[in-house]
């Protein structure tokens, strides 16, 4: 990608990292050669997600109208770019908070308190906006001026906050075996969002204490090597006191406002960031929130929110043109975690494999009879021996089931699902209508194990 241009105007430069779901450039403004920008190209496998369209589309208008001085801003988007969907964002000249963490350590609990500052003022901002971030880590943490009495923060990727939280139910969860993983950043994620719990601002809160107590420590509250005991410590174990791991010189009511956003419901924590900022500040002994408070800046006005719309409604699906191809939508009000146990009853109790399972989509294989083996494409006659088939009844023909879900609203734990019937291409079924009713009839076991 170095060197290609970016919407016709933005010469990339160098990487300057990747992550799960894109890879950020610094590029040039071909009109002008002093200043620098940053490009955030989408990876091509996010890009194959059947909800993807909406779900830029949505989130560049959350981000487009999300203004803020201590937030980097979007300058503008494409989705039908040459090189790919991307979003150009201003350059900010600084280091990460990763790397000044990195570089020093343990910084002094005045020095964070004003960092704590802007952070406090862009999540307020954000959550009185409907915007969560989930996904708050030291990497996603500008410092300007690092070092100097004027240093400052800002937060970035608030406009990829949606494709994070696209549901996944992982393949160990539907197999049982393996690892299961959090969405978000283990070492970060609140307790919420492993449960599969409504998310709202509070979770980022969380995921703010869990930095605090890194900046002011040097160490995380939690530090298991497997990623299952981690999460398991986010749900039920309380973070180490102060004392206990050599931090006796601070404070106990700065320890006290730390505990507090650890919390492991949302409601025992401090409810906004503005009240984690002022509480901050009080164990302190300085109001960091008003000597941080962005001078000039308001709040758009209601009517300038105006063209802030929610992403459009999925369109109703056509017919598919191949007649033993079947579609069916329904939604399911249950957590994902929850989603994830009912699905793996359904795999279990009706012989499923499970073949695949990405965010957003699952791949399943129905009544498969034993012994079969896929054969693999240019094998020639040892590959149709090795993989031959066995044979089955008429009309008991095995079915592949693809389960493509989104999540409408990230803080509620509600799916939609659409689940799409195809025969597989070694056994295709002769009587349409008798495939027609073994697949309404999958579908209606699937609903009711979702609870419908």
């Amino acid at each position: 990608m170095v060197g290609k241009t970016a919407l016709g105007k933005y010469r990339l430069l160098r990487s300057l990292g990747a992550g799960s779901n894109a890879e950020v450039f610094l590029a040039q403004p071909l009109n002008s050669p002093d200043h620098r920008a940053v490009v955030k190209r989408v990876h091509d496998h996010v890009v194959t997600h059947p909800k993807f369209r909406q779900l830029f589309e949505a989130e560049v208008r959350s981000m487009a109208n999300f203004h803020h001085p201590y937030a980097v801003q979007l300058i503008e988007a494409s989705l039908d770019d040459p090189i790919g969907p991307c979003l150009v964002m201003e350059y900010v000249p600084g280091i990460t908070l990763e790397e000044l963490v990195q570089r020093e350590r343990v910084l002094s609990p005045e020095r964070v308190g004003r960092l704590l500052g802007g952070f406090c003022h862009a999540l307020q901002a954000a959550h009185d906006a409907g915007i969560v971030h989930r996904d708050l880590k030291p990497s996603n943490l500008m410092v300007l001026n690092a070092g100097r009495p004027d240093e400052s923060l800002k937060v970035m990727d608030f406009g990829f906050a949606g494709f994070s939280a696209k549901p996944h139910i992982q393949l160990a969860e539907l197999t049982g075996h393996g690892a299961i993983y959090a969405i978000g950043t283990p070492a970060y994620v609140s307790p919420e969002m492993i449960r599969g719990d409504r998310v709202d601002g509070r979770s980022d809160l969380y995921s703010v204490g869990i930095i605090l107590y890194e900046l002011l420590t040097g160490r995380l509250p939690f530090n298991h090597h497997t990623q299952d005991k981690l999460l398991t410590a986010h749900i039920k174990d309380a973070p180490p006191r102060f004392h206990k791991i050599g931090c006796s010189h601070l404070p106990p009511p700065l320890e006290a406002v730390v505990q507090l956003a650890l919390s492991k419901y949302p409601n025992e924590r401090q409810q906004s960031a503005q009240e984690l900022a002022s509480m901050f500040g009080q164990a302190t002994g300085e109001d960091i929130w008003a000597a941080t408070l962005p001078e000039g800046w308001e709040p758009l006005a209601a009517e300038e929110e105006a063209d802030v719309v929610a992403a459009p409604p999925a369109r109703v699906r056509p017919s598919p043109a191949d007649p033993f191809h079947v579609l069916h939508e329904f939604e399911a009000m249950m957590p994902e975690r929850m989603a994830a146990a009912k699905l793996r009853g359904f795999v279990e109790d009706f012989g499923g494999q499970v073949l695949a399972s990405e965010p957003g989509v699952i791949k399943l294989r129905l009544g498969v009879p034993e012994g079969y083996k896929e054969a693999k494409e240019g094998s020639g006659i040892f590959g149709w021996f090795a993989g031959r088939r066995p044979t089955v009844p008429r009309g008991q023909e095995p079915i592949e089931l693809e389960l493509q879900m989104d999540k409408p609203d990230p803080g509620l734990p509600r799916l939609c699902v659409v689940a799409a019937f195809r025969p597989m291409k070694d056994y295709p079924p002769q009587d349409q209508r008798n495939w027609h009713d073994r697949c309404d009839k999958l579908h209606h076991a699937l609903r009711q194990y979702l609870g419908m």
